[in-house]
């Protein structure tokens, strides 16, 4: 039974109400049980984390593939029932560091069979977790705002990868 700042359980005050008011015992009853249900502890589903490498990265104009460095990185989710889930990237583009990246606020959209769908900063990122896939898999999806080829030689990207730890 869950304690009262002052150390006294809930049970009783509702014992002081019955004996203050002459609340019938039926009604007592249901009290108490509602009381005792909507107060169980019941633990949270656990945090699950997942880690692994990006393998490429896809760069669009428009919708369509164009050329672009090599992509290559790590990679990190955590999925917290009780938070939005949490995304770190470290991403390299053609051996040389290109950004390190935390983002705590990614929404879950869907979980089906496995596969969570979140997005973020509006909607303009989308990050694609399959836990089904063995080893897990990962993409990043960002849509740019940008015009191309003008502002610049793509977009939207996506950065894919393979999870090497997860799930706990």
């Amino acid at each position: 039974m869950k304690k009262m700042k002052n150390g006294k359980n809930i049970l009783t005050y509702i014992i002081a109400a019955v004996r203050i008011h002459r609340v019938p015992v039926v009604r007592t009853g249901v009290i108490l049980l509602a009381l005792m249900t909507s107060a169980s502890w019941s633990p949270a589903a656990p945090t699950q984390t997942y880690h692994g490498t990006i393998t490429g990265g896809t760069f669009y104009c428009d919708g369509t593939p164009v050329n672009g460095p090599i992509v290559t990185g790590t990679w990190n989710v955590s999925i917290d029932p009780a938070t939005p889930a949490q995304v770190t990237l470290n991403v390299f583009y053609n051996g040389s560091h290109h950004l390190a990246f935390g983002y705590n606020a990614l929404m879950q959209v869907s979980f089906v069979n496995g596969v969570y769908v979140f997005t973020g900063f509006g909607d303009a990122v989308t990050a694609t977790l399959n836990t089904n896939a063995t080893p897990a898999t990962f993409s990043w999806h960002v849509e740019l705002g940008v015009s191309c080829p003008d502002q610049s030689p793509y977009n939207s990207l996506t950065f894919f990868g393979v999870a090497n730890r997860g799930g706990g």
